[in-house]
């Protein structure tokens, strides 16, 4: 009676299941893995004032999304905006992207350690998501394993390489030579790429200037964005794809592109003609934001990466996430257990994201600040009490 793509008896994992109880019963748990903006005080100035022009009230269907809309932000991004697709969010972008490109049975190479959400987005469309390597070397930072990425690539039924620009939760930026050797890779196989870069505008310890793939002018790239990241606006449910490459390539894609669009016509009104009076806030916004994760990523740094230290903070070039290395005193998910129960403190533990060492921990950095301290002294007291036992 089911489909094969939907799993049956999916559970919450143990972690889930202990917040549940703990909330039922009253405890209060300081949430240092906090990932929704809405819960951290972060929404842009006019909101409601952007949600009350008076376009909202009319229909008129564009499956690419409404002109002035998509005019206002080809202005932002210095694009056609005939290259420009309006979306309800990033997952419905890959999702359209996977019909786009992929026949059941296809697979779309993805990077790990990285978000979990990609093995059911792709499982969603009969796609197979397969995994290349990043890896880690102190003070370094990540990189992608090309030599992996180079033999996944040349596997039959291959169709696109998946980017995270920077990555979740590794924060690491694809690096100037590693976008020149993707490029040339996928050209080689003939394979599109497709570059996440929600969390583009926030870069924290990179060196070089983040450069978005929409710049590309070979092959077919498919750069995604949204207002989610950007403004914090998850609620308004309104992300985009740009087309880039090869002015032919593109020329193929963007009517097949807009048949998948048609027949969806997913965009609401009101965040699609809101999307004009909401863009010209993005720099001072992002701004701002920027300054309390390079606040929170210094508080870190200064609890817990001083010399001598158990602890290690991994590189972060950007984005919302710190790795944090803590001594192994239990199994990553007894120990996120344990801090739950003992400490009252929610973190993630490296495992939730396919990291392969052991003894990660992924704090959020857009928690206030004021809590986030709060949150890692008490993480830090947690570790030295059970040090000296």
């Amino acid at each position: 009676m089911f489909s094969s793509r939907i799993q049956p008896g999916q559970q919450a994992n143990r972690l889930s299941q202990a917040v549940d109880r703990l909330r039922r019963a009253g405890r209060p748990i300081l949430n240092l893995a906090q990932s929704n903006p809405t819960a951290c005080g972060l929404q842009p100035d006019g909101l409601l004032a952007s949600l009350q022009d008076p376009a909202i009230g009319r229909y008129e269907a564009d499956c690419r999304g409404a002109w002035r809309s998509r005019l206002a932000l080809a202005g932002r991004l210095g694009c056609d905006p005939e290259r420009l697709f309006l979306t309800a969010s990033t997952s419905e972008a890959y999702s359209w992207l996977f019909k786009l490109l992929c026949d059941p049975g296809d697979a779309v190479l993805v990077p790990k350690p990285g978000y979990p959400l990609f093995d059911y987005l792709a499982g969603l469309e009969n796609v197979e998501a397969r995994p290349y390597r990043l890896e880690y070397r102190h003070p370094q930072g990540w990189q992608i394993d090309t030599d992996q990425l180079t033999a996944a690539a040349a596997q039959p039924r291959v169709k696109a390489i998946v980017l995270i620009h920077p990555n979740n939760p590794t924060g690491s930026f694809v690096s100037q030579a590693e976008r020149d050797f993707i490029l040339y890779l996928a050209s080689r196989h003939g394979l599109a790429i497709i570059a996440d870069e929600v969390f583009l505008a926030y870069p924290l310890e990179t060196r070089e200037a983040p450069l978005s793939f929409a710049t590309a002018e070979s092959g077919l790239v498919f750069s995604l964005n949204g207002l989610s990241k950007l403004l914090c606006l998850p609620q308004l449910k309104l992300g985009w794809i740009q087309l880039a490459g090869d002015p032919a390539v593109v020329a193929e894609a963007l009517p097949r592109l807009e048949l998948i669009a048609d027949t969806y016509l997913s965009v609401g009104a009101a965040p699609m003609h809101a999307l004009p009076q909401l863009l010209p806030q993005v720099e001072a916004f992002t701004s701002g934001l920027r300054q309390r994760l390079q606040a929170n990523l210094a508080t870190v740094r200064r609890i817990f990466d001083q010399a001598g230290s158990p602890f290690r903070l991994l590189r972060c070039e950007g984005g919302w996430t710190a790795l944090l290395e803590v001594p192994r005193y239990l199994p990553e998910e007894e120990l996120a257990l344990a801090l739950l129960e003992q400490a009252g403190l929610l973190v993630h533990p490296g495992y939730f994201f396919d990291c392969e060492r052991d003894g990660l921990l992924a704090l959020s950095l857009i928690v206030p600040p004021d809590e986030f301290a709060a949150g890692c002294q008490r993480l830090r007291a947690w570790f030295d009490d059970h040090g000296r036992e």
